[in-house]
């Protein structure tokens, strides 16, 4: 049953508002992260080749991209910026007829901040291709995006990259063309990245985490995606795909810091509990020792150091209970302690 305008509100206003966005000449839709269609109007629905939206809506948004890597870098680059703007996009429709559009796509979040849903417009600029004899190239699909992405050739030469890309390791891309992007890989991953070109021409496709070296020597992590081109003219070809999570790992790895002190203080205040109770036994009864113990007593000064030592494991117990931030120190064979002192 197709979804009428109605459907979607009670309100008059907001009913003739739902109709007229139904019957715009210009596709229009909502999808969610996994894929689903939860809204789209006639326009789409008869851009891909369907008699009405009910029909359209019982596929995943992603079987009429030609290529769903192509989907999931718009996706990233629409979470990441929370909107992209006539982004080119290779589609096809129901009869596998390929055609081109131009995305505009905005992210919906929630409260938490997670992306709820995409919105978006497609329009058709298939005779407009067409017309040029060409299709748009990875430098003008990639730098309408904010990804990192870059075309290698099986030795991991760069052979294209976009804006972004160049942007983010500090060099304008024609200083770039031509050098292995292992040049960038930091030195103690470098070795490695032979593998990582093995694997991606032997399966087809890769993904990971790559952490590399921008022009000042500052180490940028990047989420990346890779597969082999296999069309005339570009076959072997390595695609590389990525996003910065700098910021990402850089937050884990503070809230990973913020776990470990929440930890220390959870097991500094039950040590510290654990002690109380017999240290205030141990006390009690080396003073009562040395009360009734003459100071000539031969076992006097043995019994004086015990109760010492047992004062000063209490003003220890103490601190343990105290500890208010983490700081470390230096201990044998490389090995870092809690500096009680500092901390409480």
């Amino acid at each position: 049953m197709e979804l009428e305008p109605s459907a979607f509100s009670s309100h008059p206003g907001e009913k003739g508002f739902m109709k007229f966005i139904h019957d715009l000449p210009v596709a229009v839709f909502r999808e969610t992260q996994e894929s689903r269609i939860v809204y789209c109007n006639k326009a789409l629905a008869e851009l891909f080749g369907f008699a009405s939206c009910a029909e359209l809506m019982e596929y995943s948004m992603s079987r009429f991209y030609r290529n769903e890597e192509e989907r999931e870098v718009l996706l990233q680059a629409v979470i990441k910026s929370g909107l992209v703007m006539e982004a080119p996009v290779s589609l096809r429709r129901r009869d596998g007829r390929p055609i081109w559009c131009r995305l505009t796509a905005r992210a919906r979040l929630d409260e938490r901040g997670m992306l709820e849903y995409v919105d978006g417009v497609l329009r058709d600029v298939t005779g407009e291709i067409e017309r040029r004899g060409n299709r748009p190239t990875l430098e003008n699909t990639a730098n309408v995006l904010s990804d990192f992405i870059a075309l290698l050739n099986a030795e991991g030469d760069i052979e294209d990259i976009n804006k972004a890309g160049s942007d983010l390791l500090g060099f304008s891309a024609v200083d770039l063309v031509g050098r292995n992007i292992a040049d960038f890989v930091v030195p103690r991953f470098r070795d490695l990245f032979s593998t990582f070109l093995s694997i991606v021409s032997k399966t087809g496709r890769e993904e990971g985490l790559l952490t590399i070296m921008d022009r000042n020597g500052e180490e940028k992590h990047l989420e990346f995606n890779a597969f082999v081109d296999d069309r005339p003219g570009l076959f072997g070809h390595i695609h590389l795909v990525a996003r910065d999570v700098t910021d990402r790992i850089r937050y884990h790895k503070e809230q990973l810091s913020k776990e470990k002190f929440v930890g220390v203080l959870e097991m500094a205040g039950g040590v510290a509990h654990k002690l109380n109770q017999p240290l205030m036994i141990m006390r009690n009864s080396v003073s009562e020792m040395l009360s009734g113990m003459s100071s000539k007593d031969p076992n006097y000064e043995k019994v004086l150091k015990i109760h010492q030592q047992v004062e000063r494991i209490s003003e220890i117990a103490k601190k343990i209970g105290n500890i208010k931030k983490y700081e470390p120190m230096d201990y044998v064979a490389g090995i870092k302690i809690v500096d009680i002192d500092k901390t409480s």
